[in-house]
């Protein structure tokens, strides 16, 4: 069964908690809401979509300020994918997945140090990327745009945006 058709005959107490199921080019997309998360990724898992392939974010400052949080899901019996979404504004704490997922350990702490969003019940929800001691989430759309020397855990570094951009103009094409 595709999953579009799935998630259409459910009939389950779960259905009060969608938002919306959008299907584009054989894709699932199931908004749902915040109470109902952890129940349909849970059921889901159980359904057969047992990889939590990614776990993103995409930040809104229009019309209000707010996070959608995805989670991308794969079959790998019949190798069809479905994307759960949801949508949290800044201060609001959302269920965590590790219960469900172990591997979403690290998406959750990705998503609260470059989106801010924060997952109750994390083991050890703390900054993955950005030193322990920064201010801000980086990937908001509100964050301040300047340029600014950031030193990186393990010892990655940095660039410089405006050395590279000046380095692209003053190169000339063959």
């Amino acid at each position: 069964m595709k999953t579009i058709e799935f998630i259409k005959n459910l009939k389950t107490e779960l259905l009060s908690t969608i938002v919306e199921v959008q299907e584009f080019l054989s894709e699932v997309t199931l908004d749902v809401k915040k109470q109902g998360l952890k129940a349909w990724l849970s059921f889901l898992k159980e359904s057969g979509y047992e990889v939590l392939m990614d776990l993103t974010g995409v930040d809104y400052i229009h019309p209000e300020k707010r996070t959608k949080v995805v989670y991308w899901l794969h079959n790998p019996h019949n190798f069809e994918r479905i994307r759960v979404c949801l949508f949290v504004s800044r201060d609001e704490v959302i269920p965590s997945v590790t219960a469900i997922w172990k591997g979403a350990d690290w998406y959750e702490r990705e998503l609260y140090d470059l989106f801010g969003v924060k997952f109750e019940g994390h083991p050890d929800l703390k900054r993955l990327l950005m030193p322990d001691d920064w201010v801000g989430h980086p990937l908001r759309k509100d964050y301040a745009l300047k340029e600014e020397s950031v030193e990186f855990k393990h010892e990655a570094r940095p660039k410089i945006p405006s050395q590279i951009i000046n380095l692209k103009r003053n190169q000339k094409l063959l």
